[in-house]
């Protein structure tokens, strides 16, 4: 009978749909016949959340705070209650936690007092969406039941709908299956019987969760197609991408590659449009881990590098989620002893009048609440304490945590600059190699032609071609230590740094990472090209440097370069010639290394942060906020130097890094 009912539930949930848009047009046409405030604040707030919740939240937001601003101005306390309940509803949506808790704590009073059920439940359910995000299930789920038991004593069959969804997917988070098995059941149930279809497609999902983490795969998959099939799923990016990466899981749990990885790229194809970090990072993962599994060992990297920039990007969300969860359970236990202090105080007053009445009675009954308040207080003291411990253990975890995360971050950006400087050591190992094989294959000829002027007897020749043979093997020579200094510089970039400094030609290093940094941006867009040009004082005094942290620093340095002048170069006109300057002096008994670009520059706004860990200018994907930042430790931190930005907007910069002469 359910799978019945599943293929008659898209064009009821269409009725539903326009059912939704007919409240907003009546109200529109209700507004424009009589001009009402109050039907103003309505029309606004069906608005926000029929139409703009989950496509458009930055203009619901607007229309939110309109409404609440309209409502205080005529006194409408319904309207007030309604607007903060739907901006904190907003703001939850937008990822602002910190405002939504504050917003909803303010109307959960108002709701209570006005008696409007449906703003209350509302409520609860945010609170409960909250405590989900920052993965407090204990929490969600509290505050998921009130809003429950609110909704099904006031008979509100959306929100108990809504209730009963929000229940069962915390419970899925937490493998209780057959408790949320029974909790989508009961919402399922009820929409088809009071025909509220809205929600439908998250209970058809619901359902797939369940049949795949039970190993009925095949059966799961039907189930997330239905979902995707569903008119809200269409228009919305995040869940398209959700229901097709769930059913890339299953087609992988039935080693039908081929179906998995179509699927999956329907996913990551919506991640993209949604821009979810987190979505990208666990397609990527799948996607990886298939191209792997098929030896398509190309792919698979390609998605991998995607899944560590996405991953890297996910780093300081997480973690703040993690403060603001202490931050929050400190902010409401802090509110509770607000409202705490607020009782005591009105109860004071209440007993100061009741003293008017009789002297006696007056001391008595302060003597039995000063009792009892002294034990209410030493209590609470007792609880704060404990409390106030719990936290500090958890805020030494948390910076624990950071210490070893900021360790993995360290080595991972320098994996993605070894990934960086492949390409370009690919091409430019492959001409010393070239001249290695082609004067090997000359010297052969030579020995050819020697012995055969040594059968005829002629001496001279044969020692005219023996000398021809011993530039050869010279030249084999000069090209295979260039090759080796390539391998060499690949390896020791490699390896964990071990701190040890070596005297080093500041002029053959930049030369050597300015080709690398080329050739692999060449290596990622054929069609770029940039004129290098390099002024190395032929006395530069060598200096006692890491090699591989100074490699990276220059590394650093060179694709910036590289990537401003491409950027410049996609929006400036025909005569615009890209062009990479580096230059070595020595100035005061320091060794100045300069990098100059003609590329799009950096704006006075960010010059200051531009050090900073984790900030970056780059499109999300692109950078990880890390090269600089690490940069300048490098250089300020690890040898005593200083590096210093000069540039204009639109014109260029310029990367001065002084070395002090040990």
């Amino acid at each position: 009978m359910k799978k019945i009912l599943l293929v008659f539930s898209l064009s009821a949930l269409c009725l539903q749909l326009a059912s939704a848009q007919d409240d907003v047009d009546s109200l529109a046409k209700a507004y424009k016949k009589n001009k009402q405030d109050t039907t103003l604040v309505q029309l606004l707030g069906a608005k926000a959340i029929e139409r703009e919740l989950q496509t458009h939240p930055d203009s619901g937001l607007m229309h939110t705070r309109q409404a609440l601003a309209l409502s205080r101005r005529i006194h409408y306390k319904r309207g007030e209650a309604q607007s903060l309940a739907d901006m904190a509803n907003f703001l939850n949506e937008m990822g602002d936690l910190p405002g939504s808790l504050k917003v909803t704590f303010e109307v959960l009073p108002m709701a209570i007092g006005l008696k409007d059920y449906s703003i209350l439940a509302e409520c609860y359910n945010t609170l409960g969406l909250t405590y989900s995000t920052l993965k407090n299930s204990p929490r969600a789920l509290e505050y998921y039941r009130k809003g429950l038991a609110v909704s099904l004593q006031a008979h509100l069959d959306l929100q108990t709908v809504i209730a009963y969804n929000n229940t069962s997917r915390e419970l899925l988070d937490i493998n209780q299956l057959d408790s949320a098995l029974w909790y989508t059941d009961k919402a399922y149930t009820l929409s088809l019987q009071k025909h509220l279809y809205r929600d439908l497609a998250f209970l058809i999902r619901n359902f797939g969760i369940i049949q795949f983490k039970k190993g009925n795969y095949a059966r799961s998959i039907d189930f997330f197609r239905k979902s995707a099939a569903q008119k809200p799923t269409l228009l919305n990016h995040y869940l398209q991408g959700e229901d097709y990466r769930r059913m890339a899981l299953a087609y992988q749990k039935l080693n039908k590659l081929d179906s998995c990885i179509d699927c999956a790229k329907t996913a990551y194809q919506q991640a993209q449009l949604e821009h979810n970090p987190n979505q990208v990072m666990q397609i990527t993962s799948l996607l990886t881990d298939v191209y792997k599994a098929k030896n398509d060992y190309k792919q698979a990297y390609d998605y991998q590098q995607v899944m560590l920039k996405a991953q890297d990007s996910l780093f300081s969300q997480q973690k703040t989620l993690q403060v603001q969860n202490l931050t929050f359970s400190e902010q409401q236990r802090q509110d509770e002893l607000k409202a705490e202090a607020v009782a005591y105080q009105n109860k004071v007053r209440f007993y100061a009048l009741i003293g008017i009445l009789g002297v006696v009675v007056l001391v008595v009954l302060i003597l039995w609440y000063s009792n009892n308040a002294r034990k209410k207080a030493n209590r609470l003291l007792h609880e704060q304490k404990e409390e106030i411990a719990a936290q500090r253990d958890d805020l030494e975890q948390a910076y624990s945590d950071l210490k070893t995360t900021q360790t993995q971050l360290l080595q991972r950006e320098k994996m993605a600059s070894l990934g960086e400087l492949t390409a370009g050591i690919a091409h430019e190992i492959q001409n010393p190699l070239n001249f290695v094989n082609n004067f090997s294959e000359v010297s052969v000829e030579l020995l050819d032609e020697m012995d055969e002027e040594l059968d005829k007897g002629d001496i001279q020749e044969a020692k005219t071609i023996g000398a021809d043979l011993k530039q050869n093997l010279q030249k084999i020579q000069h090209h295979g230590k260039r090759a080796d200094f390539i391998v060499k510089g690949m390896l020791e970039h490699s390896r964990t740094n071990t701190g040890e400094r070596q005297l080093t030609d500041m002029n053959v290093l930049c030369d050597e990472f300015l080709k690398l940094s080329y050739h692999g941006l060449r290596a990622k867009d054929k069609t770029f090209n940039a004129e290098m040009s390099t002024h190395f004082d032929p006395k530069l005094p060598k200096v006692k440097v890491s090699q591989q942290d100074m490699g990276r620093v220059m590394l650093n340095l060179f694709n910036n370069a590289f990537y401003a002048v491409n950027q410049k170069m996609k929006t400036a006109g025909a005569d615009y010639k890209p062009q990479v300057t580096v230059t070595t002096a020595t100035e005061n008994g320091q060794v100045v290394i300069k990098v100059k670009d003609n590329g799009i520059g950096i704006p006075d706004s960010i010059k200051e942060k531009i050090m900073q860990p984790f900030f970056t200018t780059k499109p999300t994907g692109e950078g990880t906020g890390l090269g600089l930042s690490l940069t300048y430790d490098m250089v300020v931190k690890g040898h005593g130097g200083s590096i210093q930005v000069d540039s204009l907007e639109g014109e260029g910069s310029e990367f001065t890094i002084l070395l002090p002469v040990s």
